[in-house]
């Protein structure tokens, strides 16, 4: 992927083993180390045998030079990318079977604001749900495995509330769903569907579920 200052083997190993990471830890935001994010990760994910829908011309010609883009609609692809608020619904993406969940389509995000509050194994301040006076519609918690029980893991998602309450109903139909991808331009974060994400207010929450892609199938390949 040299179009893209991204070393084919050495940097999407690293990225493989940080989504590994982040898969076995949802909710909590890793470090790449391979900038811009969303593209190493789709370098790493994406390959001849799977479908693509990618919404950034560069990653698309990039993957397509090296005969890894087979472009698909956003309801038929595997590994599916958007810069923001996506023109397709998540709601109508692929969320695998009941006897192959696994088939469940991939969703990468690349959004500008990804944080965490400074203890997670608290409650979240007012800050967190507040911004200059207003609720912050865009503060989700996360439960499942990989969260201890202890903890309130809640994460800042540079998405509209809209956009997060679709992703929480496309997870809603555990063992299906989607693994769905955080990243900015330095970062990741992962919802595997094992999980649930709802989206935070001061009076309640709402919970909805998510299952988890197991990382070990395919590690030899990177």
């Amino acid at each position: 992927m040299k179009a893209l200052d991204i070393d084919p083997v050495h940097d999407t190993r690293q990225t493989f083993r940080t989504l590994c990471t982040a898969l076995s830890h949802p909710g909590t935001i890793k470090e790449v180390g391979v900038t811009p994010a969303d593209h190493a990760v789709v370098a790493t994910l994406v390959d001849h045998e799977l479908q693509a829908q990618i919404d950034d011309e560069e990653l698309r010609s990039a993957l397509d030079a090296r005969g890894r883009y087979e472009a698909a609609d956003a309801d038929e692809a595997d590994i599916i990318h958007t810069r923001g608020t996506p023109s397709w619904d998540i709601r109508n993406v692929s969320r695998g079977t009941l006897l192959e969940p696994s088939d469940g389509a991939t969703v990468i995000y690349r959004v500008e604001t990804l944080t965490t509050p400074a203890s997670s194994s608290s409650s979240p301040s007012r800050s967190a749900f507040e911004r200059d006076g207003t609720i912050n519609h865009d503060v989700v918690r996360i439960d499942g495995p990989g969260v201890p029980a202890e903890t309130d893991r809640t994460v800042t998602i540079g998405l509209p509330p809209e956009e997060l309450d679709r992703i929480s109903i496309a997870q809603s139909t555990y063992p299906r769903g989607v693994d769905v991808i955080i990243t900015t331009a330095e970062s990741v974060l992962a919802i595997p569907r094992s999980v649930s994400i709802s989206r935070v207010t001061h009076e309640d929450t709402k919970s909805t579920t998510i299952d988890q892609s197991a990382c070990e199938q395919g590690s030899e390949a990177h």
